[in-house]
């Protein structure tokens, strides 16, 4: 009976333990059930409730009119299946990040550009939602989600709302554990005045923003839509900046943007006094803002790649990875290795050292429309004017442009430590090493826990807007 008990002892835990090993294909975490899908199709048989917006014309002040709310998702105990949600999203955010990275940046080669690849992801999924057909089928697959059968049912569909809700517990793991961080995200939808919007979209997309807008826009006069859109914009922007929005085409009749600002305080940090020389090319400088940072950091001092890479703490767990070129190296070199293997890879290879570290005060805006990226990727199609949304209204949308505008800021903290204070006496070969990040580097900004890589950017400039 004894051996019959450890037997069965063994192997339980032998099975658990396979089970822990066991993949899971993103799909089937994702995947509507059975259960679901019965409950899909008696909302499909349900006459649709539409609403017109009102006017972008209309004066309402910003916080009586907001359809959203600040962290509209509890911070809460998760489930083991969202569990493994959140820890299997990221990578193919990841993977969706960095193709669409390497399709925006050789358009854009000489400038300081800055994506986030959560946000970005959120953005499509959005559209994901309201699409409908050929439509749902292709944006399911481009964000990793791909079917093997291919069938249209609903068995065979991704549940957008699973994928927003672990999207905003990424978020949340990040932006809720101290006041080192502050995050909002902000969604507006503009539409022409004569096409009724779906309740249900409308209702199911609120949480994926802390604040949500949408309204209606002439877009027979272009020029006039877009500069009614840059005003309305920068009224309800946290920060004051630039919407880089071009007239559309007078077909378009919706037009999607979403905006996030992100302000990272460095701990135990301080202002130089005096304006620092950042050398933006060999020859040509300017005079910036730095910031100084004294203790023990990961880094790694590469000499066969010709680049330093240092690890900065953003709060409890989370981090921003610091990559500039040296000696004959260049940013373009770098970038053209760079996926999210090159990262592991650095990730792992880190080693613990004592660092009198200066990094610029960094205050970037960057702008990007998706449109033009799938463009570059020869992926138009995936909202162009033959994709079907039916899901957002029951009139044919054209999609303008799809607008993700960025606004990051890295500041001191203001605490001012004395840089000797953690170094070992009597032991001068543990003397700090001096890193200065004083010419273009590259940054890339993770959540700690499921390393979802929320941005990369390319700083030609520390103060740049693009």
């Amino acid at each position: 009976m004894n051996i019959q008990r450890i037997w069965l002892c063994l192997s339980i835990c032998f099975g658990y333990s396979l089970s822990n090993r066991v993949y899971i294909h993103p799909f089937n975490l994702f995947a509507y059930n059975k259960n679901e899908c019965e409950k899909v199709k008696k909302q499909n048989h349900t006459a649709e409730v539409s609403f017109t917006p009102v006017s972008i014309e209309v004066n309402i002040a910003p916080e009586e009119e907001t359809l959203g709310s600040t962290r509209a998702l509890e911070i809460k105990l998760l489930g083991t299946v969202e569990r493994q949600r959140v820890s299997i999203l990221p990578s193919l955010v990841n993977d969706v990040g960095f193709r669409c990275f390497n399709g925006w940046k050789e358009t854009h080669k000489d400038d300081t550009i800055l994506m986030s690849f959560t946000n970005l992801f959120g953005s499509l999924v959005s559209f994901y939602l309201g699409a409908s057909t050929h439509t749902s089928a292709d944006l399911q697959a481009f964000l990793g989600f791909a079917h093997q059968s291919g069938d249209q049912d609903c068995v065979s569909k991704v549940d957008a709302l699973k994928v927003i809700s672990t999207l905003k517990h990424i978020d949340n793991r990040l932006f809720s554990k101290d006041n080192s961080i502050e995050s909002q995200k902000m969604t507006c939808l503009f539409v022409s005045k004569d096409v009724p919007l779906s309740e249900t979209f409308i209702h199911n997309l609120i949480p994926s923003s802390d604040k949500f807008y949408v309204r209606g826009v002439d877009f027979t006069n272009p020029p006039k839509a877009v500069d009614l859109i840059k005003k309305y914009l920068d009224t309800r922007s946290t920060k004051k900046g630039k919407y880089i929005l071009t007239p559309v085409d007078a077909s378009t009749n919706i037009l999607f943007t979403s905006y996030l600002h992100f302000k990272g305080t460095l701990q135990n940090s301080y202002l130089i006094p005096e304006p620092q020389d950042f050398w933006i090319e060999p020859g040509r400088k300017i005079a910036t803002s730095m910031i100084s940072m004294s203790g023990m950091f990961h880094y790694k001092h590469d000499i066969n790649m010709n680049q330093v890479i240092v690890k900065v703490p953003l709060g409890e767990n989370d981090f921003m990875l610091l990559i500039q070129p040296i000696n004959e190296n260049t940013l373009e070199n770098i970038e053209s290795s760079l996926s999210w293997d090159t990262f592991l890879k650095w990730l792992e290879n880190l080693s613990s050292s004592q660092i009198n570290l200066s990094l610029p005060k960094m205050e970037i805006e960057s702008s990007y429309d998706i449109q033009e990226i799938l463009s570059n990727m020869e992926l138009p199609y995936l909202l162009g004017k033959k994709a079907e949304f039916t899901k957002i209204s029951n009139v044919q949308l054209t999609v303008g442009k799809v607008i993700n505008k960025v606004h990051f800021e890295l500041q001191e903290s203001g605490e001012h430590v004395n840089k000797a204070q953690h170094i070992p006496l009597n032991k001068k070969d543990q003397e700090p090493l001096e890193i200065k990040f004083d010419k273009p580097f590259f940054f890339v900004v993770f959540e700690g826990t499921t390393k979802a890589l929320l941005f990369i950017g390319r700083v030609k400039s520390p103060l740049s807007t693009m």
